[in-house]
């Protein structure tokens, strides 16, 4: 039985990986090897944190951070202390990629910020107007969503500024219920619940999917023969023509048929000399 056999050749002035770690922190679908990705891993376990600060309320160590760090402000706008642990200090850095993705349905209006959480069509209202406005309608800055509520219907003061009148005409399309609690929902994932992995695909960017994901990684492949195709595929074998470029006293003739150049299209596609089993090159 003939086989080719190929050796990695290791260049002294080589250094460094083959392939980028933002290529092989890709799933395998897309292209990479599906190794997670350990500093997004680690600001999605950190969202959690801001997760549980939002919808559990009965939580002792949220009861804590509202009493002695929040001090009843609001946590998308409050300032981080000047002497805060490593942990808050994350969470604030977090805050404006995470608000986004948070969407309050309202209910009651008795658990929504009126200007900071999101719950508006156009996104957090502070986000979008001065303090002028806020001023303006004669509400607040503690307000909550109860406050533009009446009788199960949306009831704003009368508009006296331009920005204002146009927040009131964008209203959410469904009415309010007195007789629900307001919910809060996790966009990235379908069931709005947090979940790690949906933090995950929300801080990763996604890449097209490749068309021979399952030539190479089809079920009872052999692992290490699975890895040496994709490195072909991505053209980083070490082949004499790559090895030249770091050794230019490298030849890069073929040592299989001695006829051509050593390239990765040459040795998959062109090459017509196969070694029997054992033979010493």
């Amino acid at each position: 039985m003939l086989r080719a056999t190929f050796s990695f050749r290791v260049c002294p002035l080589l250094k460094g990986s083959k392939i980028a770690w933002s290529d092989i922190c890709v799933p395998k679908k897309e292209g990479g090897l599906g190794i997670k990705d350990l500093s997004l891993w680690n600001k999605a376990l950190m969202i959690r944190h801001i997760w549980i600060l939002v919808y559990c309320t009965s939580n002792l160590w949220t009861s804590w951070i509202k009493a002695y760090l929040l001090k009843g402000t609001n946590l998308w706008e409050v300032k981080a202390p000047h002497i805060c642990s490593w942990n808050m200090r994350k969470l604030h850095l977090l805050r404006p990629f995470v608000r986004p993705l948070f969407q309050h349905i309202i209910g009651n209006g008795l658990k929504t910020s009126l200007w900071f959480d999101n719950w508006h069509p156009d996104g957090p209202i502070r986000s979008k107007c001065s303090s002028r406005v806020i001023y303006d309608s004669g509400l607040s800055i503690n307000a909550k969503v109860n406050a533009i509520v009446l009788d199960d219907n949306w009831r704003w003061p009368a508009a006296i500024s331009i920005d204002l009148a146009e927040i009131q005409s964008r209203m959410p399309s469904y009415n309010p219920n007195s007789a629900l609690d307001d919910r809060i929902l996790w966009l990235p994932s379908s069931n709005g619940i947090y979940s790690a992995a949906s933090a995950m695909e929300s801080l990763r960017t996604p890449h097209p999917l490749v068309s021979w994901y399952k030539i190479v990684w089809f079920l009872q492949n052999i692992p290490m023969m699975g890895f040496i195709l994709w490195l072909a595929i991505k053209g980083r074998l070490s082949t004499l023509d790559r090895v030249q470029r770091y050794n230019p006293q490298v030849v890069t003739m073929c040592v299989l048929c001695n006829s051509q150049a050593e390239t990765h299209a040459h040795l998959f596609f062109s090459v017509f000399i196969a070694k029997p089993y054992g033979h010493n090159f």
